[in-house]
């Protein structure tokens, strides 16, 4: 039940959270951008999600269901159809002898209440829940197919053995599709970013990777292994009859009430062609700095330099550590209508609307270099730039902060510090290096503990030495948490990722070692001598907090 934007703004206001000039402000955006208006005061941390939930349930008068982390007990769900969950937008999540209580967008839906009450027998008690919760809640319903996945699987594959050897005619068959589309059904019941199919010498193997973790799903014939490929071919419009070179490729899946777009890349492999599909989900609401994982010291220097009308900002850190992530969100919040954002990029990964992004094309001498040049002819505010790989790229980037526009970019090293001298080595200036940068971002992605399981432990004393000595300070005041093991979260603990984060402000000291060409090393104890919290820190901080592991921090900040 989506309440009416006048409603929406007196309950904000009246409560205090929110400022009638700042609702305003967000309400046009959301307008201009053509976005929910809920999503964005969430973005700019106007409001919580929970908070704004509790406020919509006390107007509408009735109790508010907080069920995004809820493990949903199998009987509880079973009672209400999943096609009905999705079409009334409600689900069940817990039963009190004669009692059903079920979470509702919209609790004075009397036609949705009446249903349950015939269909279960059972006194109805509606509660609020919010959009956004209900849609991660009715993920519960794809329980399922984990259960269903195996045996739908080799039906299906009992009936494509029986299809012709014409590779295209059998893509199209129900067979094929039905199993296609089982695999990417539970890649998405299992939060998979990746799905991998490996063909081997005697069979097809099926991988997710879940939480940036890669795990075998399933191992099919590999006689099925053609016609699979050239379903995927067709869906992403790629060439039948190539094999022998590597192709890339989109196409759309429609999952309930969840739109994905798969981005697709073909490899020749030594045995025949592998596929790999990332999965990006296009309804999800772009993250906040605060759910990237960005706290305190980190957060409140992102947000000052964001606003620095030039100059460059960089995220680092190796393949896979949400780097892209991060400046998507922070150009988020740049774009509104008084700026112009152009992107160059390899690949693109969103779209944003209201915002020129480029592909890449070396093949046609588009390179991050060629395109910089070109777009800055564009008349940008705001520039956005995938990698910063050779000195052409440097050169240019360097002379676009310096000549009014906000760069934004990646590069490749292990911590905050260790970006200049990297700019150094490309070949820039340090006197120029040092009156561009704003600020790096050094960041790693660690899984987040399942709250739906997450409990407290205590180490032994010899694990808290060890500890001790491996990060350098103390361990004995910290708090251990760790997921126990849930239906919610397939029993691993884990569920989600968060970043670590180590954020460099470059002030006139740090300026200075840069103009000296001093080390990574140099300007580190620069940097935390003047208050810059460290990745481990970020890390031990996390820990404390419940939010994640001390074996994903070790994990994750090894050198």
């Amino acid at each position: 039940m989506e309440l009416a934007p006048e409603t929406l703004k007196k309950i904000l206001v009246d409560s205090g959270f929110v400022t009638a000039e700042e609702f305003d402000a967000a309400a046009k955006d959301a307008k201009d951008f053509n976005k929910d208006i809920v999503n964005v005061l969430v973005f700019r941390n106007l409001i919580t999600e929970a908070s704004l939930g509790k406020l919509a349930a006390k107007h509408l008068g009735f109790p508010y269901a907080l069920i995004r982390n809820k493990a949903i007990p199998s009987k509880v769900l079973d009672l209400i159809p999943e096609k009905v969950a999705h079409s009334y937008k409600l689900i069940p999540f817990q039963q009190e002898k004669n009692e059903l209580h079920v979470a509702m967008e919209d609790p004075k839906d009397f036609e949705a209440v009446e249903f349950m009450k015939r269909r279960t027998g059972l006194k109805i008690i509606p509660y609020y829940a919010t959009a956004a919760d209900l849609t991660k809640a009715l993920g519960q319903y794809k329980r399922n197919i984990r259960v269903e996945f195996e045996n739908i699987i080799q039906e299906n594959i009992k009936k494509a053995a029986k299809l012709g050897k014409d590779v295209a005619k059998a893509a199209e068959e129900l067979p094929v599709i039905k199993i296609l589309d089982t695999v990417l059904e539970f890649a998405i019941a299992e939060r998979a970013s990746d799905i991998h199919i490996e063909t081997t010498q005697e069979t097809l193997l099926i991988r997710f990777r879940v939480d940036g973790v890669l795990r075998d799903i399933i191992t099919l014939p590999k006689g099925v292994q053609p016609a699979i490929i050239a379903r995927i071919k067709i869906l992403s419009s790629l060439k039948l009859d190539e094999h022998r070179i590597p192709q890339d490729g989109r196409f759309k899946f429609q999952a309930a009430e969840e739109a994905i777009a798969l981005r697709v890349s073909m490899l020749p492999g030594h045995f025949a062609e592998n596929a790999v599909m990332r999965l990006l989900p296009e309804t999800a609401r772009p993250l906040s700095l605060e759910e990237l994982g960005l706290a305190k010291e980190g957060l409140e220097i992102v947000q000052r330099n964001i606003k620095q009308p030039h100059g460059m900002i960089l995220s680092t850190g190796p393949t896979g550590s949400g780097k892209t992530t991060t400046l998507y969100s922070i150009l988020t919040i740049l774009n509104t209508t008084a700026v112009k954002i152009v992107t160059v990029e390899d690949p693109v990964e969103y779209g944003i609307r209201r915002v020129s992004q480029i592909q890449i094309n070396p093949k046609a001498g588009l390179t991050f270099a060629t395109g910089l040049r070109s777009i800055l002819r564009h008349d940008p505010d705001i520039i956005m730039v995938g990698e910063i790989r050779d000195n052409e790229t440097v050169e240019i980037a360097i002379h676009a902060a310096l000549t009014g526009h906000l760069v934004l970019s990646t590069l490749h090293t292990n911590d905050a510090p260790g970006a200049i001298p990297r700019l150094l080595d490309m070949g820039a200036e340090g006197y120029l290096v040092a009156s561009t940068i704003n600020m790096v971002i050094a960041q790693r992605l660690v899984r987040r503990i399942c709250q739906a399981c997450v409990q407290e432990y205590g180490p032994s004393e010899t694990e808290r030495k060890a500890l001790t000595v491996q990060f350098g300070e103390s361990t004995t005041k910290m708090k251990f948490f760790r997921g126990k093991g849930c239906d919610e979260c397939g029993d691993s603990g884990y569920k989600g990722r968060v970043g670590l984060f180590e954020v460099l402000e470059v002030d006139d000291m740090i300026r200075e070692l840069a103009v000296k060409r001093s080390s990574a090393d140099e300007i580190r104890q620069a940097a935390e001598k003047r208050g810059m919290v460290s990745m481990v820190r970020d890390g031990l901080n996390k820990v404390s907090a419940g939010i994640t592991t001390i074996e994903e921090i070790m994990r994750a900040t090894r050198e």
